[in-house]
Order: structure tokens, then C-alpha cells, then sequence
């Protein structure tokens, strides 16, 4: 843990290029389905990767987001494979 910010390190490398590419994907895909969606549910690591990056929000207490979407924690989504809703 950052003891300045109080933000928990990643213990993996985690390439968020490949998260935020496969996301994308994924936000198209339900777009096209005429989807509206709010969540992007991560596995822990890459939501520890997210929070790492973005300390400031964390010390806030604001939630974490990204593509415009809120970021939920989730043990049984894939590393690379993140699922929105």
C-alpha cells in the first residue's frame, strides 16, 4: 500500500491496454444490441490496477470509472475480459 495516498499497489502487471481495448469491444457490442449501460465489472486486479493509476479518486472517495462507466470488482471475471452491464 501507498501510505501517502492510502491506495493498494497492483502485485501483477496488468496491461490496461488490452482491458480498455477488449472493453471497447464489449461496449460496442451492446450499443449495437441497443444496450444503455452503467458497469463494467473487472477482476480485482484490474480494479487494484484502475485505483493505483487514479489516486486522487481513491483519497476522495469517489468511485472508480472508466470508459465512462463504474468500475465493479468481480472474482470471477478474467483478467483481460471485462463484462458491461
Amino acid at each position: 500500500m501507498d501510505s501517502a495516498a492510502g491506495v493498494r499497489k497492483p502485485d501483477v502487471v496488468i496491461w490496461l491496454s488490452v482491458v480498455i481495448d477488449n472493453a471497447c469491444t464489449r461496449i460496442w457490442e451492446a450499443w449495437e444490441r441497443g444496450a444503455q449501460l452503467t458497469a463494467m465489472r473487472v477482476s480485482p486486479a484490474v480494479y487494484d490496477a484502475v485505483a493505483a493509476a487514479r489516486p486522487g479518486e481513491v483519497s476522495r472517495g469517489c468511485p472508480l470509472m472508466l470508459l465512462g462507466l463504474s468500475l465493479i470488482a468481480d472474482s470471477g471475471v478474467a483478467t483481460y475480459e471485462p463484462v458491461v452491464a
